[in-house]
């Protein structure tokens, strides 16, 4: 089903019950409902869909951040709290293991209930844990609150994910989504270089301080400003929203669709049956989702390590303090940013030329995947020399070029993926995002638990030279059939829902 086919009108009743349907049942639903011909896409006017990107690609840099600007501090805690650096870099592993389980929980629900008020929620859990953590000195409570943390943060990427297919179509997605992931991967520039001066200046209670302060603004700012986007609450954007999915300061006066809009719909009452808890994990049922989630856990995972692992190094083989390693960081976040910007504009400029040959008869599958294999093949190599350089202690800016390049093309690799999961799935878009990030960082957190264990058996480059050819060799079959047969368990899938 077309994105540009989603519902402008449904009464409470029959979206309540609609909600309880099961998935083929809720896709021939969908079907029925149309927007009419005269009506945009989205009735925001274009300044306001940048402003709803900006604030989404905003949202998803605080996980990322939260995560990079921990890292230099990493040698410290280890001190400060008398623990191993496999210890200290468990408090990660935790981060990174319900970094992707909390959003089956916040996806579903911004799904039904508003990106609005779900992602205001998200933020207060996030402030509590920092605000926690900026006073504690006990590991295990260490572990506890950064678990809370990664639930208040890390959703805000599905969210994020979902406010940009409420408002973009696909011709404009993939420029709207690298600056998206340009935010959401801006966190590995910034993060390590605010988290080495805090824990410089003063010490690594410091940058949780600094994150409780930057999140209690943040969240203040989303209360006052970001508006409503679901579709299934406000269509297009001329539907007027109300309570909670008001901003309090309204960013614009006349829509582009309609001079007097007509209320929103209001979503279900709050029920086990309409949160829809099961929805990112549902969407492992589906072939190519699955398949394509695991092309892009396994490259990400060996990303996360190239960068969880620079502390301790940096640390033992060239004795920089905190301050000098955040400054290290800098290679592994403007790469990705680079990275980000640059697909995006490669991913519309490709979208147009396949609708110019083959119309809507195009392989959405293999118009955004096409480039996968060389942006992974230019990532592994990069890897696994940054490894080698790494483990003789060559000259450091040698290793820090090597994570430069090889964080711009993972960077790219995924944004690929990121990209058709939101075209094929353009009305859960939130979900299918929350299933993506669910088996990347189960697998990152799996790479990153065992990653210094393997370090101190066989050194840092054959571990590296290891995960490089995994992560090379694991994903391209898998990436072939999905190109392959994409289009066939699409169409399938949509034969179903109109059934």
């Amino acid at each position: 089903m077309s994105s540009s086919e989603h519902a402008s009108s449904l009464d409470i009743e029959s979206r309540t019950s609609h909600e309880a349907e099961t998935p083929a049942v809720q896709e021939k639903g969908k079907e029925a409902e149309t927007v009419a011909a005269d009506e945009p896409y989205s009735a925001f006017p274009r300044p306001l869909k940048v402003f709803i990107v900006t604030v989404a690609s905003a949202s998803g840099f605080m996980s990322p951040f939260a995560i990079n600007i921990y890292m230099p501090a990493v040698p410290d805690i280890s001190r400060h709290l008398h623990i191993s650096s496999a210890q200290a870099l468990l408090s990660l592993t935790t981060y990174l293991i319900f970094q992707g389980l909390s959003p089956s929980v916040w996806a579903p629900l911004s799904d039904t209930y508003g990106r609005r008020p779900i992602l205001v929620c998200t933020f207060l859990v996030f402030l509590a844990a920092n605000l926690g953590l900026s006073f504690t000195n006990v590991y295990w409570l260490l572990l506890v609150l950064r678990m809370l943390q990664a639930c208040g943060a890390s959703s805000a990427i599905a969210i994020g994910a979902g406010c940009i297919s409420d408002v973009s179509q696909q011709k404009e997605r993939g420029s709207y989504m690298g600056y998206f992931q340009f935010g959401t991967l801006l966190g590995p520039s910034i993060g390590p270089i605010v988290g080495g001066f805090m824990a410089q200046a003063w010490n690594w209670h410091g940058v949780f301080f600094f994150l409780s302060a930057f999140g209690g603004v943040y969240m203040i700012f989303l209360i006052f400003f970001l508006p409503e986007s679901l579709r299934a609450l406000v269509g297009n954007g001329s539907l007027q929203p109300v309570g909670v999915w008001r901003t309090i300061v309204p960013l614009w006066t006349k829509r582009t669709y309609g001079t007097k809009p007509k209320p929103m719909r209001m979503p279900p009452k709050l029920h086990i049956k309409t949160m829809g808890f099961d929805k990112p994990w549902r969407m492992y049922g589906q072939p190519d989702v699955a398949l394509m989630i695991a092309t892009y856990a396994i490259p990400f995972g060996s990303f996360t390590l190239m960068s969880s692992c620079l502390s301790p190094v940096l640390y033992d083989n060239y004795e920089l303090n905190s301050w000098q390693m955040g400054l290290c960081f800098l290679g592994i976040g403007c790469g990705s940013a680079a990275g980000s910007i640059a697909v995006g504009h490669l991913l519309d400029r490709e979208y147009a030329r396949a609708m110019g040959v083959h119309g809507d008869q195009l392989n959405l599958h293999h118009v955004r995947m096409k480039y996968m294999p060389h942006f992974n093949i230019l990532f592994s190599v990069f890897f696994i020399v940054n490894g080698w350089l790494l483990n003789y202690t060559i000259y450091l800016a040698a290793p820090l070029i090597m994570q430069f390049f090889a964080s711009w093309f993972a960077v790219m690799y995924f944004n690929c993926i990121n990209t058709v999961l939101v075209d094929i799935y353009p009305q859960r878009a939130a979900s299918v995002t929350a299933a993506l990030n669910i088996g990347r960082c189960l697998t990152a957190a799996g790479f990153v638990a065992a990653s210094q264990y393997i370090i101190d058996a066989i050194g840092y480059g054959w571990t590296q030279t290891i995960f490089g050819l995994v992560s090379l060799l694991a994903p391209m079959p898998i990436a072939w059939a999905v190109m392959r047969y994409g289009p066939t368990w699409k169409h399938r899938r949509e034969c179903v829902s109109r059934e």
